[in-house]
């Protein structure tokens, strides 16, 4: 199969559909991300602390520094591993159960299953506690006379 026929088969046949998609992208998924930022506890943040204290072990300690020890090399890569599968389970189980199987024929599922992915322990604790939510609602505006 060839490139073009590739591309013509995951997007579609309307072109111009698909390509008002990818440009409207980024905005709505500039709006997901500060949705879900607005769901970060303290747990979240020490889960990822974790994460940012082993990529700088493995920048000052093992590139910088020379210390080649592969218990320490595994446990500083660890903490990434586990946030990116707990991030990848949270969002099978959004994308399956709440919306159902049907949703993973479109390609903008996998666009947010790749960002909501990357959120890690915030995207698994909201798939599975959805009543945990922080919800933002605007002013109230009374559509009087």
């Amino acid at each position: 199969m060839d490139v073009v026929a590739g591309f013509q088969a995951f997007f579609g046949d309307d072109w111009d559909d698909a390509l008002d998609s990818l440009r409207s992208a980024p905005g709505a998924l500039g709006g997901l991300a500060l949705s879900a930022l607005r769901q970060v506890r303290a747990l979240d943040m020490a889960a990822f602390g974790l994460v940012v204290a082993g990529w700088l072990w493995l920048v000052f300690g093992y590139a910088l520094e020379g210390d080649h020890s592969l218990g320490l090399v595994l446990l500083a890569v660890a903490p990434t591993v586990l946030w990116l599968a707990a991030g990848v389970a949270g969002v099978l189980v959004f994308e399956v159960s709440g919306l159902g199987v049907g949703v993973l024929v479109y390609w903008e599922s996998y666009a947010l299953m790749l960002m909501f992915g990357l959120f890690g322990v915030v995207s698994l604790r909201l798939a599975l506690n959805p009543r945990g939510v922080r919800v933002y609602r605007g002013p109230v505006r009374s559509s009087g006379p």
